[in-house]
């Protein structure tokens, strides 16, 4: 018999990372926020994931050429896949996106959905 309860436990133990979260009941500060906030996992997560992003150092981008342009969504997924390739320093994956990002980019010019100059900005700064 299919034991629900139990794929479910199993699941969540092979694809999810548990934490714990200790806050002394004295700190009516933070208590307070997590109190506030509907979603407290993605509140956190976003929170990490933003202090990953500011104080990151740059492996392959230029980070010198800023992206000052709205993108499509399929672009901006794969710019964002390019900085967590760069953030975890893997360069195979790191040049596809590039490629992908340079092929993607050429596909929007031909549509006019980016302009030459946008296209160039894209890839000066995912250099492959």
């Amino acid at each position: 018999m299919f034991n629900q309860q139990k794929y479910i436990n199993d699941y969540i133990k092979n694809n999810y990372k548990t934490i714990k979260l200790r806050i002394r009941k004295d700190d009516k500060l933070l208590i307070n926020k997590i109190n506030s906030v509907n979603h407290v996992n993605q509140y956190l997560i976003g929170l990490i994931k933003k202090d990953i992003y500011d104080n990151r150092k740059e492996n392959y981008i230029n980070n010198e050429i800023v992206i000052d342009f709205k993108l499509s969504n399929t672009m901006q997924d794969l710019v964002d896949k390019a900085e967590e390739a760069d953030i975890l320093e893997d360069y195979g994956l790191y040049m596809n996106l590039a490629d992908a990002i340079d092929t993607r980019a050429k596909n929007e010019v031909s549509r006019y959905l980016i302009t030459e100059r946008e296209w160039r900005i894209l890839v000066r700064r995912y250099e492959s």
